[in-house]
């Protein structure tokens, strides 16, 4: 294998790892946004307006296609690694 071969090979080790990484924080911040909509949806019986602001669920959808955006970047990563 030529040094610029496994230079481009570290560098898409190093690019994974931080997709991966990106992936754990949008997964875990996505997850405590669905927490705090279920405890406000459960409150929400209580009171005669929602006290889920859209601006949550909106976020939760981004984060929903932000991760799907982060996962397809790690595998198109790992497919140019794998033809490498």
């Amino acid at each position: 294998m030529s040094e610029s071969v496994a230079e481009v090979r570290a560098v898409l080790a190093a690019v994974s790892e931080s997709l991966g990484s990106a992936a754990q924080h949008a997964r875990f911040a996505h997850d405590r946004i669905e927490e705090a909509v279920a405890v406000l949806t459960d409150l929400d019986r209580e009171h005669s307006e929602s006290l889920v602001p859209p601006e949550l669920r909106r976020a939760s959808a981004e984060l929903t296609h932000g991760l799907a955006a982060i996962v397809g970047g790690r595998d198109a990563v790992a497919g140019l690694d794998a033809r490498l």
